[in-house]
Formats: structure tokens, sequence, C-alpha cells
């Protein structure tokens, strides 16, 4: 719905026109909330639509590593007992974890210092000395 602001005619005062304009830019303004509205709301849309499918894609990779580990749990029961295959395997793969988990947690707390260590200010011209 496209609204056509009357032509100024020769006769209008400045106030008027003034008082047109704002007029003119709060129907600007109005209309882009609208429009802004209207993007975030179908952006939402697809969001939601997209999280469905991440969540259904989860769900079947967390069954699927479930029995892929029955597997592993099976192969290593033929070398040993099935209730002391399953804690290996279980224990594989919480130590496994561990490790990832230092890993990450070093690294984090390596990045975050480095964020909040304060820069020294350098003058225009002189370089920062490598190995600091």
């Amino acid at each position: 719905m496209a609204l056509r602001a009357p032509l100024p005619s020769e006769q209008e005062s400045v106030g008027a026109l003034i008082q047109r304009v704002g007029s003119d830019v709060s129907r600007i303004v109005r209309a882009e909330i609208r429009l802004v509205q209207f993007r975030v709301t179908e952006a939402g849309r697809v969001v939601k639509g997209a999280g469905i499918g991440l969540g259904a894609a989860i769900l079947l990779a967390l069954a699927g590593f479930g029995a892929l580990t029955a597997g592993v749990v099976l192969l290593v029961a033929a070398l040993m007992p099935a209730w002391l295959a399953a804690f290996a395997v279980g224990g594989g793969f919480i130590l496994i974890a561990a490790v990832i988990l230092l890993i990450e947690v070093k690294s984090v707390t390596r990045g975050v210092t480095e964020v909040l260590t304060p820069v020294e200010t350098l003058a225009p011209h002189e370089e920062a000395p490598y190995g600091r």
C-alpha cells in the first residue's frame, strides 16, 4: 500500500512545509519499524525451523554414537567378560574426554588472560619487542 504525499504548492507556507516534512519523516520511520519487525519475525521462523532440524540431527547422532559404543563394547567383550569390556570402553571414553577438557580449559584460561592483560602504550615509531 503506497501512500503518496501531496505535491507542494507555491502558496504553501514554510511552516506548513516543515510540518509536512515532519509528518513524512514520521511515516517513513513507522514504515521502517514495521519492516524491521517483519524481518525479525521471518528470521525467527527460519531459525526455529533450522533449530528443529538441528535438534533431530543431534538426537540421531547421539543414538548413532550409542550404537557405535555398544559395538566397541561387544568387540572388546570377545577378549574379556562383557561387564569388564563395558567398564573399559566407558573408562577410555571418560579418559579421552578428561584430556580434551584439560586442554580446552588451559586454552581458554590462556586466551582470557591474554585478552584481559593491559596493553602497553607505545610511542608512534616504537615497535614492541618480540618475545614478550
